[in-house]
């Protein structure tokens, strides 16, 4: 028994709530059957769409196979293209405004293809012996109305005057479609002198204009700078500087920088080069070393180019000391010392014995200077020194360089040379176990250690120079922390010739039994 009333009790107001709720769904659904309806009845007694029906082809049944039902489409048959005036007349008729902008567009004729284009290019010819700017032109196949024309105008410039073999002319080439296999010269320049230059363009009429062009050299001051990585001329010429300035920065330092026990690897330095450059930005000439400055471990040494009041350049010190002494300390730049002076077992010999000097350690090629200036004694093969230089300087003082690969230009008994000239350059020759110097110091005839005599400086500057050199001793040290770097510009590579080498046979001097010479 449950106490929920009978079916046949329930009140009837549920029964008129239930059928309230779901009048509105059955007047909705019975809206949607009446319009579907007359969509139907509509569409089955158009007449168009009935003639569409009948003219639908019919799919013949096709019997089944192996119990599969196959079916066989019909091919479509294909339809006509629309020709234009069909097209255009769409756009005619009423109710297609929407194809009226809709129009083909009407084949062109045929065009005529563009011709090609010409060709530019530029090209650099170097003048070999016999050769003339036509000849040179004639063998790049210029048509010869062209070369002659241009010989001429450039010989107008030229005047009297001949271009050396070796110059480069520069040529502005165009290629013609219509003449293949004759270019056009549009333009010929050669520049014989860094501040002149000489050009030839041809002009519309088809004739050439020749214009000689002069350019302004100035002086531009910029700063190299550099860390020690090997020798500090290799150094030097790594960073940018050329080889003339920073071999004069070396022989400047060498008065006062002791290269075997203060020059050590990663040490920084600086120059600063005067360049001259033309308006054009062609650099005529490197550098001139002007100061330069390098950075010990204790100190910091700077050299200041300065030329007194009717006197030479020379090298001084910020305080106007100058940094020349009577000796170098050391005549090259070495990288290390390698053996001292004194007694010690000869390395090949095997013996004890005098080692009548100190050894260098350095590159092959490596250049060897005057430590003073003095007269060439001896300049030849020397036994176990091998090729060997004797300098004297004084009566009482001379110094001895061995084992070199090549005598410097002009070295030969009898001549003079400066301090800081170079003499000779590092080799292995005689008795030597690898490329070094051996260098000695004589003092009345007999050897002393190089490394400890005094040297006293020669000169200061004073008077009137003195306000002079301050002035430009300030000017160069700011420039030396703030010109701009060495620009890396073309300029025309100097021509030089290889150093000759002359040897002349010296006799030898007698050797003393306590000494052994070579390494």
């Amino acid at each position: 028994m449950t106490d929920f009333p009978s079916p046949s009790d329930r009140p009837e107001s549920a029964r008129s709530s239930a059928l309230a709720l779901f009048r509105p769904v059955l007047f909705a659904v019975g809206v949607i059957g009446l319009a579907l309806g007359g969509l139907v009845l509509s569409h089955r007694f158009n007449p168009e769409i009935a003639a569409l029906e009948k003219q639908r082809p019919q799919i013949p049944a096709v019997p089944a196979q192996a119990g599969l039902p196959a079916v066989v489409l019909p091919e479509p048959e294909p339809v006509p293209p629309v020709s234009f005036a069909e097209f255009k007349g769409f756009g005619d008729l009423k109710g297609s405004q929407d194809l009226k902008g809709f129009q083909m567009k009407q084949p062109d004729p045929a065009a005529d293809p563009e011709p090609p284009a010409s060709d530019l290019y530029e090209l650099t010819l170097r003048l070999e012996r016999g050769d003339t700017v036509e000849k040179m032109l004639a063998d790049i196949d210029v048509p010869e109305a062209d070369r002659k024309q241009i010989a001429e105008k450039l010989q107008g410039l030229l005047k009297k005057r001949k271009l050396a073999v070796g110059e480069t002319v520069e040529l502005m080439m165009q290629t013609i479609p219509e003449q293949p296999d004759a270019p056009r010269v549009l333009s010929l320049s050669v520049r014989p002198q860094p501040e002149r230059e000489y050009v030839v363009a041809r002009k519309d009429d088809g004739t050439y204009d020749a214009e000689e062009k002069i350019y302004k050299v100035s002086p531009r001051i910029v700063r190299v700078e550099g860390v020690r990585d090997g020798s500090l001329q290799q150094s030097g010429v790594k960073g940018g500087a050329p080889s003339a300035a920073i071999l004069e920065f070396i022989r400047a330092l060498s008065y006062d920088v002791d290269f075997q026990r203060e020059l050590k690897q990663g040490q920084k330095f600086s120059l600063l080069l005067e360049q001259l450059v033309t308006s054009d930005g062609l650099v005529t000439h490197p550098g001139r070393f002007l100061a330069g400055e390098l950075r010990l471990l204790k100190r910091t040494v700077t050299v200041i180019r300065f030329r007194p009041q009717g006197g030479a350049d020379g090298f001084y010190n910020p305080q106007g000391e100058s940094v020349v002494r009577s000796f170098l300390r050391t005549p090259m730049d070495a990288s290390r010392l390698t053996s001292g002076f004194g007694m010690r077992e000869h390395p090949i010999l095997g013996f004890s014995a005098l080692h009548a000097g100190v050894d260098f350690s350095a590159a092959s090629g490596t250049p060897i200077l005057a430590a003073g200036t003095g007269k060439v004694v001896m300049a030849g093969p020397n036994g176990g020194y091998g090729l060997y230089v004797k300098l004297q300087h004084t009566q009482d003082v001379g110094t001895a360089y061995a084992h070199m690969s090549r005598l410097g230009p002009g070295i030969k008994p009898g001549v003079s040379v400066r301090q800081g000239q170079v003499i000779g350059f590092v080799g292995s020759t005689g008795m030597s176990t690898g490329p070094h110097l051996h260098y000695e110091f004589h003092r009345g005839g007999r050897p002393v250690n190089p490394l400890a005599q005094k040297f006293a400086m020669r000169a200061t500057v004073g008077g009137k120079d003195l306000a002079r050199f301050q002035a430009l001793s300030r000017q160069y040290l700011a420039q030396l922390k703030n010109a701009p770097a060495v620009a890396d510009v073309p300029s025309k590579p100097a021509q030089t010739k290889p150093p000759q080498t002359k040897t002349s046979q010296a006799p030898k001097e007698p050797a003393t039994p306590q000494i052994a010479k070579g390494d």
